[in-house]
């Protein structure tokens, strides 16, 4: 009984870190690049079927770009994409 106790503290432990994985994703939200670049605020948010973030829209460099939430992990003061300023550029 005690190791099943320890299994299911141990679940709902490894849960809880899953789910602070996802950064929050939330308009007027600041992305910077993987190389410290600034890249804009959020605009939009396009959802996938299930309601989930999908990408996110930026005005860059006057145009919009369509940037894959998947790339987004939470940084100090916003979001930082994966994508360096050069894979900007060739959205």
């Amino acid at each position: 009984m005690k190791y099943l106790f320890s299994l299911a503290a141990a679940l709902s432990l490894s849960s809880v870190a899953i789910a602070q994985e996802a950064p929050a994703i939330k308009t007027r939200t600041m992305v910077k690049t993987a190389d410290g670049v600034r890249v804009g605020f959020i605009d939009r948010i396009i959802q996938n079927g299930e309601g989930a973030p999908a990408s996110v829209q930026i005005i860059y460099r006057g145009r919009f770009v369509s940037i894959p939430a998947a790339t987004l992990s939470a940084g100090d003061k916003g979001l930082v994409t994966s994508l360096t300023a050069e894979d900007l550029k060739k959205l």
